[in-house]
């Protein structure tokens, strides 16, 4: 019998706004067909073309896209594992915090030969994952949720029957002695979005960097990243705490939440506005020192 291939796989997720696409060339962003030039801020997750070697130099047509994969080595820990494939072969050199999602060992997952997949979640600001797009292997930037694909589905379909949802999937909320119940593209006639079965993989990542916004956690020391710039207005924040939750807050609520005497907030001493932002200068807001994950350690980066 053959022994099985044991592999990490990384979902690794970043932001981007409408005013800074510009920094990812147009052919790196992965969007559904129906989006605009509008899509205000998009939570991504990194791709690649595929994680064969002989198809980095192959002319042939793009397949469908994965996340990235390497095997594990003879004398590296699955952690270890993890990290060098977002430093050695995304070249991503910043320090992140990975998280263990699962382990995926469906049989039939890889019609190539056995493989088990132990998946990583994580999160990198967009000026560490840009240099590396378009590099090895065709990396890109694959949508998972946005302001404008949360309004669509609220205007379509409503979100109050919904525990979260994005392009990768939404879990219904339990109603009428009904529990939750998940959905992924393959299921909903609209997928898969990526090959094998690396669409649950993003679905359940996904799912735990919802954690980062719930309750009263620091939401960035549990990203490992700041994902915001260093002063931002809190319409910024409440938008990425919409996104990544798939869910829309209401604002007055969200305000009292974020400013109250034990928020990881403070108000910036700096009086200007972000650039490209149009209209009247906004209150802006920093991290607190104890919350601003550059100047403090990240714990349960093994989790």
């Amino acid at each position: 019998m053959t022994t099985p291939k044991l592999v990490v796989t990384v979902a690794l997720f970043t932001v981007l706004e409408d005013f800074n696409r510009e920094e990812v060339s147009a052919k790196n962003l992965r969007m559904p067909d129906d989006s605009t030039n509008n899509f205000g801020l998009g939570l991504f997750v990194v791709t690649r073309r595929s994680n064969t070697e002989s198809s980095w130099t192959s002319q042939t047509s793009e397949a469908q896209r994965v996340l990235p994969e390497r095997a594990v080595g003879e004398f590296e820990s699955m952690h270890e594992a993890a990290h060098n494939l977002v430093a050695d072969e995304l070249g991503i050199e910043a320090k992140l915090t990975l998280r263990q999602v699962r382990i995926f060992d469906n049989p039939d997952r890889d019609q190539r030969q056995r493989t088990i997949s132990v998946t990583y979640w994580g999160f990198a600001n967009l000026e560490d994952v840009a240099p590396v797009l378009g590099g090895r292997d065709q990396v890109a930037l694959e949508l998972v949720n946005s302001s404008e694909f949360l309004d669509k589905w609220a205007s379509s379909k409503g979100l109050e029957q919904f525990d979260g949802v994005c392009r990768f999937g939404y879990r219904q909320a339990p109603v009428g002695g009904r529990a939750h119940m998940k959905r992924l593209p393959v299921d909903l006639g609209t997928g898969p979005v990526l090959d094998q079965d690396h669409d649950e993989m993003v679905f359940l990542s996904w799912r735990l960097l919802r954690r980062a916004f719930t309750g009263k956690l620091d939401p960035f020391r549990y990203l490992g990243a700041k994902a915001l710039t260093d002063a931002f207005p809190l319409s910024d924040l409440r938008e990425l705490h919409d996104v990544s939750r798939g869910e829309r807050s209401q604002t007055d609520q969200f305000r009292r939440a974020m400013l109250s005497e034990d928020s990881f907030l403070q108000q910036s001493e700096s009086s200007t506005s972000r650039p490209k932002r149009p209209g009247k200068p906004a209150t802006l807001y920093t991290l607190r020192e104890w919350a601003d994950p550059s100047k403090s350690s990240t714990e349960g980066s093994d989790d």
